[in-house]
């Protein structure tokens, strides 16, 4: 990431360099006009502290509102960005403690500067960039490194002052606690990280990615942070990346991804996630903005064709829009189909309004499975379904809503525990036309009950086996 962030910004880095050079100089020249004798300390502070503030903020655009609280404290030390920032404010500490002599208003200083500018990052437009809670952290250990190191030398000099501003730094405090959980906290949306979720990832996870982003889309995008990350509620994992803008007049604009591991098989990229143009969008060559279901299909197809041929064997494709009056475009699906039992290898490619790749994803499973003939039709797996839903109100003192509807929509092959099984997937919605066409992102139940198609055993939303009565 960090070196993500310091491509093409040289020319900033050389005026902000120039800037904090002629801030130090002008802060020597104030402390020898006022006769401090700790000018040199007071320049060294002004540069440290205008380097600091250049390359938090450098690349900054539109403000989110929201802030990453990681409580893996560990987790940044693992981290070059991590590292960089706690190493970027040692000097800060130390060159504050050694110009005003005064341990306390420097420690207020030192944790309140990260933390201000984390809220600054999340709160205001134009000076917006990802709020991260690990920033802070480590930004406020390297201040009071150097802190501690000034504390040293001066106890040697014997010119600190314990006491100095005592009065004030405590009402300062006061006063910014108060700012903070009156004001600040209220306006922002938190997102808490387990540390148990995230983690640096490793240098085969970093290649493979790239490996797969390249695949997909060429040079266009620069690979962001890249993480290790559990599936939720189970035991696979996948790797989290981000991908970011080469357009210099929007390095703010980024797009998300995950990629399985260690299979590498299901890749997922969501370019843009609204109806606005945006620069992430993927765009095909000779495409034009879609009007119909038959332009869009066109527009993936290109796609398909450049990025993943192998999509043409497809034994049936769908394409169908996204968001009222497909505002936010289209998707194409390609499937594959033996023996009437839908395979794992799917190819989805969503396309935008305006013409350009908004998401793309990919599951490289098998096009053919050699699978035991299924022995359950839809309408026993439906039954099956209905009699463990009411089973689940049942035990929560309740009873099944008459409006639901489940319906037997797919036969797909399934794999559980290192076997392929065919399974009938089961929707349950309340609205009695809410029935998918193949296996989208626009089924009316985002995750389906499943049927064994040859036990019968069903399993609910998150894929966890229903014990029998």
């Amino acid at each position: 990431m960090f070196t993500a962030i310091f491509q093409d910004h040289y020319g900033y880095l050389a005026a902000s360099t120039l800037v904090a050079l002629v801030l130090g100089a002008a802060s020597w020249l104030i402390a020898r006009r006022l006769r401090s004798p700790h000018g040199v300390w007071f320049a060294g502070l002004a540069v440290t502290t205008t380097g600091v503030l250049s390359v938090t903020f450098m690349g900054s655009g539109p403000a989110s509102g929201q802030c990453v609280i990681n409580h893996d404290l560990v987790e940044p030390f693992r981290t070059t960005q991590g590292l960089w920032n706690l190493a970027m404010t040692v000097p800060l500490g130390f060159f504050a403690l050694m110009a005003v002599r005064r341990p306390l208003p420097v420690l207020v200083g030192v944790i309140v500067l990260p933390l201000a500018i984390e809220g600054v990052q999340a709160e205001v437009d134009g000076l917006g960039r990802v709020c991260d809670s690990t920033d802070a952290q480590m930004n406020i250990l390297g201040g009071l490194i150097g802190l501690a190191a000034a504390v040293l030398v001066l106890l040697k000099l014997g010119t600190i002052e314990w006491k100095g501003a005592a009065t004030a730094s405590l009402f300062t405090s006061l006063g910014i606690v108060l700012l903070g959980a009156g004001v600040v906290y209220p306006s922002m949306a938190f997102t808490n990280v387990d540390g148990t979720g995230l983690s640096q990832a490793d240098a085969r996870q970093q290649q493979a990615v790239e490996q797969v982003v390249k695949e997909a889309f060429g040079d266009r995008y620069i690979l962001g942070r890249v993480y290790d990350q559990p599936c939720v509620g189970g035991q696979c994992r996948n790797v989290a990346f981000t991908l970011l803008s080469r357009d210099k007049a929007h390095p703010e604009q980024f797009a998300t991804g995950t990629l399985s591991w260690p299979d590498k098989n299901r890749f997922n990229v969501l370019l843009q996630d609204s109806d606005q143009p945006s620069v992430m969008g993927y765009p095909v060559a000779g495409a034009k903005a879609p009007t119909t279901d038959k332009t869009a299909y066109d527009v993936a197809q290109a796609y398909m064709r450049e990025r993943y041929p192998w999509g043409a064997n497809a034994t049936v494709h769908k394409t169908y829009p996204v968001g009222g009056k497909a505002g936010l475009g289209w998707i194409t699906s390609w499937r594959w189909v033996d023996d009437d039992v839908v395979m794992p290898r799917t190819l989805d490619v969503q396309v935008s309004r305006v013409g350009t790749v908004s998401q793309v994803d990919v599951y490289l499973g098998p096009q053919q499975l050699d699978l035991e003939k299924p022995q359950l039709d839809a309408e026993t797996a439906e039954s099956l379904v209905r009699k463990g839903l009411a089973k689940q109100f049942a035990d929560r003192g309740s009873t099944t809503p008459d409006d639901v509807t489940i319906k037997a929509f797919m036969l797909k092959a399934v794999q559980r525990e290192g076997a392929w099984h065919p399974t009938w997937l089961v929707n349950i919605s309340e609205d009695s036309e809410a029935t998918p066409a193949l296996d989208t992102p626009t089924s009316a139940m985002a995750d389906p009950w499943q049927v064994d198609a040859v036990s019968g055993q069903v399993y609910n939303g998150a894929e966890q086996p229903l014990k029998g009565d």
